[in-house]
C-alpha cells in the first residue's frame, strides 16, 4: 500500500465529477474503498446532483455534497461563501488520506485546501503538484479499470466491477404516483428510451427513435421517454414523430425515481450517456447506441447489453478526437438493426455484444 494502513484513522473519498456516467462507473471502486477502510472514519464528497444515487451506500460516516447547482445560480459573493462553507465541511473531517478519483480542476483545489496529510489521485490530474502519490492509469481499457487501478494501488480489491444499484422504497413509491398520473400501469411491460445525449453528435436520428417506439408500442410495450435539461428538445421532436402511444416523462423524474423506473423496465434503449450507465448498474437489459464515443472505454457495464453503431468511427473520432459533422457512425444505424438487438435481449440471447451495421466490432 502507498501508506501504512495502521497509520490511517480517517479517509476522504472525492468523486466530484459532474458527469453521471463517471460516477456510476466509479461506484464499484468507491464501495471497495469503504469496505477496505471498514473500522476507520470514512467520508465521501460528491456533486449534490447525485444524492439519490449514493444515499444507500453502507459504511460511510458522512456524505459531503458539493453544491454545484447552487453555485451556478449565485452571485460572486454568495458563490465564495458557498465554496468556503463546503471547504470547511471537508476540513472538519480531519482526513489522514484523501483519494481523488478524477483529479479535475475543482477537485484538485478541494484537495489542496482539505488539510489531508496524504493525497492520492491519477497521474493525469490537472494539478499534479497537489498530490503525494499519482497512479498511472491503463491505456485503451474501460474507464472502470482506471478507477480500479487506484483502488489496487491503495491495497484494496474490487470484487465485481459490474456494480448493482437499487432504488429506495421512498423513490419507488414516489415513482408509482408519477406513473399513475400519466396513466402508466405496472401490469404492462415498459421500455425506457433516452433519446438525448449531452453531445448532439451522439444522438441517433429522430426518425429512428420514432420508428422503434411505434414498433414497441405495437408489440404491447409502454414506451417511456426519459431525460432532462438539454434532452427535452430531442424528446419533443421524437414525440412529435411517433404515431402510436408513448409517454413523455422528460424532466419529471428525480434520479432516484429514474432508478426505480429502470428497475421496472424490460429494456433500456438509448444513447452513449449517463442514463445508459445508470440502467446498466440497475441491471436493466441495455441496447446502447454509440457514435463517436469509444465503446471500449464507455460500454455499459452489464453482461446483458448490446452496443450498436452505424459504422466504425472515422479518423476524426478515433485519432483526432474531434466530432465530424454528419457522424455516420451513429446516423447510419438502421431501425431494423436496433429492433433485432431489442428482440435478442428481450428473448434472452444477447450477451454483451458490439455490432456495426456491416460487421461485428473488435
Amino acid at each position: 500500500m502507498l501508506i501504512s494502513y495502521d497509520k490511517i484513522g480517517t479517509v476522504l473519498i472525492v468523486m466530484m465529477d459532474r458527469n453521471l456516467g463517471n460516477l456510476v462507473v466509479c461506484l464499484s471502486s468507491i464501495v471497495a474503498l469503504v469496505e477496505y477502510f471498514q473500522g476507520k472514519k470514512c467520508y465521501l464528497a460528491i456533486d449534490d446532483a447525485y444524492k439519490e444515487i449514493v444515499e444507500n451506500i453502507k459504511g460511510l460516516d458522512r456524505i459531503i455534497y458539493y453544491p454545484r447547482r447552487e453555485l451556478r445560480r449565485s452571485n460572486l459573493l454568495r458563490e465564495a461563501m458557498l465554496f468556503l462553507r463546503f471547504i470547511q465541511q471537508i476540513r472538519t473531517t480531519h482526513s489522514d488520506v484523501l483519494i481523488d478519483f478524477q483529479g479535475g480542476n475543482t477537485s484538485s483545489l478541494v484537495t489542496l485546501l482539505s488539510g489531508a496529510s496524504y493525497r492520492i489521485s491519477n497521474s493525469a490530474a490537472r494539478k499534479p503538484y497537489v498530490y503525494n502519490a499519482k497512479i498511472d492509469l491503463p491505456v485503451g481499457k474501460h474507464k472502470v479499470q482506471s478507477y480500479t487501478e487506484i483502488v489496487l494501488a491503495i491495497g484494496a480489491h474490487v470484487e465485481d466491477t459490474n456494480f448493482r444499484l437499487h432504488a429506495s422504497e421512498l423513490r419507488r413509491d414516489s415513482l408509482e404516483s408519477t406513473l399513475g398520473l400519466h396513466g402508466i400501469t405496472a401490469n404492462k411491460p415498459i421500455v425506457s428510451i433516452h433519446a438525448g445525449a449531452g453531445i448532439i453528435q451522439r444522438q441517433w436520428t429522430t426518425e429512428g427513435f420514432a420508428e422503434v417506439a411505434d414498433w414497441l408500442s405495437a408489440r404491447g410495450y409502454q414506451v417511456i421517454f426519459v431525460g432532462a435539461g438539454t434532452d427535452l428538445d430531442k424528446i419533443h421532436a421524437v414525440m412529435s414523430a411517433v404515431n402510436l402511444k408513448a409517454y413523455n416523462l422528460g424532466d419529471k423524474l428525480s434520479l432516484g425515481e429514474l432508478m426505480a423506473l429502470f428497475e421496472m423496465s424490460s429494456l433500456f434503449l438509448g444513447s452513449d450517456s449517463g442514463p445508459m450507465h445508470l440502467a446498466a448498474a440497475i441491471g436493466t437489459p441495455v441496447v446502447a447506441l454509440f457514435g463517436p464515443g469509444d465503446d471500449r472505454r464507455w460500454r455499459p457495464l452489464s453482461p446483458n447489453s448490446i452496443v450498436l453503431r452505424g459504422q466504425e468511427r472515422c479518423e476524426d473520432c478515433r485519432v483526432k478526437r474531434q466530432n465530424c459533422h454528419d457522424t455516420p457512425c451513429i446516423t447510419q444505424l438502421s431501425p431494423e438493426r436496433v429492433k433485432e438487438a431489442v428482440v435478442q435481449l428481450l428473448e434472452g440471447d444477447g450477451e454483451n455484444s458490439t455490432f456495426s451495421s456491416e460487421n461485428s466490432a473488435p
